[in-house]
């Protein structure tokens, strides 16, 4: 008896495990989707700037980029695949007086939330508005879809767990388990 309940302790430990692994990878796969886009630009005295771009979340920077002789911003919209398997990714791209192309952000991919970046930015840039401190939110829909998705997978791993550890097993003789296996 006391080895049953060692077994299956042991089970639902590996499944509770199992589940903090998944969910946690998908809760940091969503962290990583659902970064904010820090944007601060100051005006230099030959009337280029001087940049500085964070991916953020919860105030906690993923990446940092520093970009001088900054002139205007960019989107670059690159898309792959045929059909209705066509997925498109967007980059905001610092324009320098030197010609460079500099990308804001890696993780900031979202060709509507780039292009709001981007549209936000140009006429500022334009306009040699100084300071520029700018805050672009993530996409609600990514982060709903995420936090969703992630959820469940815990809650569905959990729920697995206990019925490892609580349910009835098929060979215990004395249990009241209809048995959906097949026999030969």
């Amino acid at each position: 008896m006391e080895k049953t309940l060692l077994k299956k302790i042991a089970a639902s430990l590996k499944v509770v495990l199992i589940a903090l692994l998944v969910g946690g990878g998908t809760i940091v796969s969503g962290v990583m989707s659902m970064t904010s886009l820090e944007v601060s630009c100051d005006l230099q005295d030959d009337q280029s700037y001087s940049c500085q771009s964070r991916d953020t979340y919860l105030d906690w920077t993923f990446s940092e980029v520093n970009t001088e002789q900054v002139s205007s911003i960019e989107e670059d919209l690159t898309c792959g695949g045929a059909g209705k398997n066509k997925g498109c990714s967007a980059h905001a791209e610092f324009l320098t007086t030197t010609g460079d192309r500099v990308i804001l952000s890696r993780r900031y991919t979202d060709p509507d939330q780039v292009r709001k970046a981007v549209n936000t930015l140009t006429p500022l840039l334009a306009g040699k508005s100084t300071p520029i401190e700018m805050t672009f939110p993530p996409s609600s829909l990514v982060s709903v879809i995420m936090i969703s998705v992630g959820s469940c997978i815990f809650l569905l791993l959990i729920f697995v767990a206990f019925i490892m550890l609580f349910g009835k097993d098929v060979n215990d003789p004395e249990s009241n388990v209809i048995d959906l296996r097949r026999k030969n």
